[in-house]
């Protein structure tokens, strides 16, 4: 009787093997959000002066990086731009002998899902980075990039003056210490999250 149950264990054990092995593959599921290429990528680009990251690359980015906004403030250069599915920014003297001295680069990708990412600010959910500049500036800038909106905050080495910009970007200054909001997107998530930012 033992024997016998272990051989119909063993039997049903082996069919359920089989069936699993002849059952067809099943196909990932995409969810809509990955198949749609966001915002940022449908932004124009923006023609600037020189070339920003020329201090910074050996090779050829791949995917190319698309600038979809200048800031300039306190004399620095504050790029934002695309690179496939990420977007980032630099920032470099504004001054042209100067052109190609990064002081400060992040990047980050988008949130791949639903589930990741930061929901703080509106129109996202957001993956975020930020850091400090090298050498003598030492402005800190954080970096909030979703599908839809690119949101920073920048604290410059001194205070902000003389701001201008270009591209699909807003900015506001705010604070006795000249910090930046920018948000570069459509009008309407612009200033939705500008005014999250400055709050």
């Amino acid at each position: 009787m033992a024997r016998m149950m272990r051989l119909l264990a063993a039997g049903v054990t082996l069919g359920l093997a089989c069936a699993a092995c002849a059952a067809p593959e099943a196909k990932p599921v995409r969810s809509s959000s990955a198949a749609d290429p966001g915002e940022l990528a449908r932004l124009p680009e923006v023609d600037v002066a020189g070339d920003p990251f020329s201090g910074m690359d050996v090779t050829t980015p791949e995917p190319a990086r698309r600038i979809i906004g200048e800031v300039i403030a306190d004399g620095k250069r504050i790029i934002l731009y695309t690179q496939g599915r990420k977007c980032g920014l630099v920032a470099l003297p504004e001054k042209e002998a100067e052109a190609g001295q990064v002081s400060l680069q992040l990047l980050s990708a988008w949130p791949k899902g639903e589930g990741e990412g930061s929901g703080v600010l509106p129109g996202g959910p957001y993956m975020r980075t930020s850091g400090y500049g090298s050498g003598e500036d030492r402005a800190w800038a954080e970096l909030s990039c979703g599908k839809d909106v690119a949101a920073v905050r920048y604290l410059p080495a001194g205070a902000a003056e003389g701001v201008r910009h270009e591209g699909a970007v807003s900015v506001r200054v705010s604070g006795t210490d000249g910090r930046l909001s920018i948000a570069a997107g459509s009008a309407a998530n612009r200033s939705k999250v500008l005014s999250a930012l400055a709050s």
